[in-house]
């Protein structure tokens, strides 16, 4: 699994992404190399505006201007620092995700082993039993499922449920936010 390579924020770039434009223009670059009058115009701002905070983060070391040879064009693209701010995954959301999936996995897991596990085989008296190690003796207890068992599945999938959901409704506001950038 390779390493997920880890960006230094310090008090510079943070001044320097502190401008809504910028933090916009970032976006936009984490996409490729684009002219600065393809930014001005997706932004709706004067090229003049725009190149002037390119530069501005040109000097933090998120943004590298490339001059096309032989043409009068230039364009402008992240650095690795810059893609490596763009680019960032939302942790928080992988974490809800996971952390819901476990919860409802578990919780499905320990309602049907208390629907189904319990049931007896055989003669009414006789129990699901469960070899417990202790030290070097091996004792043999009876699984006992109680009421609260089900409480607690319930809980696990209900919660599952409602982390899933915000999960979805983050993203999808998240998606929202990347399309009013773009227009």
């Amino acid at each position: 699994m390779p390493k997920e390579q880890v960006t230094i924020i310090d008090r510079d770039v943070l001044k320097v992404l502190s401008t809504d434009t910028r933090m916009d223009i970032l976006k936009i670059l984490k996409d490729g190399k684009r002219m600065p009058s393809f930014v001005a115009k997706k932004l709706g701002k004067s090229d003049a505006t725009i190149i002037e905070h390119l530069h501005t983060m040109m000097d933090a070391g998120l943004v590298q201007k490339t001059a096309a040879p032989g043409k009068k064009w230039v364009f402008y693209s992240l650095t690795d620092r810059g893609m490596g701010i763009a680019s960032s995954k939302p942790r928080q959301l992988v974490i809800i995700l996971s952390t819901s999936l476990l919860a409802f996995g578990l919780g499905i897991g320990t309602m049907f082993g208390n629907l189904y596990g319990s049931r007896t085989f055989g003669a009414a008296s006789e129990a699901p039993m469960l070899e417990i190690a202790q030290d070097t003796a091996a004792k043999t207890v009876p699984i006992m499922f109680t009421p609260d068992i089900m409480t607690v599945s319930g809980a696990l999938i209900v919660l599952s449920v409602l982390g899933l959901a915000y999960y979805v409704y983050r993203r999808s506001k998240m998606d929202d936010d990347m399309m009013e950038v773009m227009r």
